[in-house]
Order: C-alpha cells, then sequence, then structure tokens
C-alpha cells in the first residue's frame, strides 16, 4: 500500500478549509516531542496525599468535571 498516495487521495476530497487543518496536524507531527518528567523525578510525590485528602479531591473531580454550563461562555 502507498501511504503517500491514499493520503492524498482522501485530502484531495477535502474542502481548502480541511485540506489546511490536515497539513497543519501533518506539520504538527514531525515537530519535537513534548519533554516532560521521567518517573523516576515524580515518584517523589507517591503517597503525598493522605486518604482523606484524596478523597475529597475523587469527589470534587466527579461532582464538578465534565459539565457544561451552557451560560458559561
Amino acid at each position: 500500500m502507498d501511504f503517500r498516495a491514499e493520503i492524498a487521495k482522501e485530502v484531495e476530497k477535502l474542502p481548502p478549509a480541511m485540506q489546511e487543518r490536515v497539513l497543519r496536524y501533518v506539520a504538527s507531527l514531525s515537530g519535537p516531542a513534548p519533554i516532560g518528567e521521567g518517573g523516576a523525578t515524580l515518584c517523589r510525590f507517591s503517597g503525598f496525599l493522605d486518604a482523606v485528602s484524596a478523597g475529597e479531591m475523587i469527589q470534587a473531580i466527579e461532582e464538578e468535571c465534565e459539565r457544561i454550563d451552557a451560560g458559561g461562555w
């Protein structure tokens, strides 16, 4: 399978605005990968929260996150 030909064929079907989005996306793939922290660095935070604090955070996330406030925008 010739991936380049298949990609070009699919992109040609798209309107110009979508083709531009595809181009920006492909260009973003060739950029440098984001640099994050290694696991060893993050291990120092292991066990940082006590069970009560962790439970409160979980409850707050479940109650408040992933809700849409239609009047908020």
